[in-house]
């Protein structure tokens, strides 16, 4: 039998929005039979109407390294799942994004980081790093995605990805 979620975390905040205190946060631990323990968060402003929900885990697991070899367009279809806790490296295109304090998983496809990548940094970037970046998109360069993941919940869906444990990493 599954159980309702249950309030873990209830109070009234300032809104990032409209600076008033009128932003009722929720947060609730949900237990789902296959991915475990959640917290769901459900945060609204009662003044503006700005939300924020949000899904992260609530149990961890060994933090670990994925790693994918993208040679051509088949693999940018990949199915990966970034955790908020995770941090993502393409060395190839000298990117690195680091998770941050409101950084939220994603479920998306290796292409779908790339776009994800180009609308966070695009209007930073020169034109040589643009240019990788959609030739990577279109499979005309090979590279390597690499996730760095501390709560363990990340993961690449193909058996080209190499897994290896963070923690055997940080201590060599």
């Amino acid at each position: 039998m599954i159980e309702e979620p249950k309030i873990i975390f209830e109070e009234t905040l300032v809104c990032p929005v409209c600076k008033k205190n009128s932003l009722k946060a929720r947060d609730y631990l949900y237990e789902t039979p296959n991915t475990g323990k959640l917290v769901l968060s459900n945060w609204v402003c009662e003044e503006c109407g700005y939300r924020f929900r949000d899904v992260k885990p609530y149990e961890t697991y060994e933090p670990k390294i994925i790693e994918l070899k993208v040679e051509d367009v088949e693999d940018l279809n990949t199915i990966v799942y970034r955790s908020a806790f995770a941090k993502i490296t393409i060395p190839e295109l000298e990117i690195e994004v680091d998770p941050a304090g409101a950084s939220q998983g994603y479920i998306t496809t290796v292409e779908g980081i790339l776009e994800i990548i180009l609308d966070e940094i695009g209007d930073y970037c020169d034109e040589n790093c643009l240019n990788k970046i959609n030739l990577a998109m279109n499979g005309k360069m090979k590279f390597s995605l690499i996730i760095e993941d501390e709560s363990g919940l990340s993961f690449i869906k193909s058996e080209k990805a190499k897994v290896k444990s963070l923690i055997q990493n940080i201590q060599s």
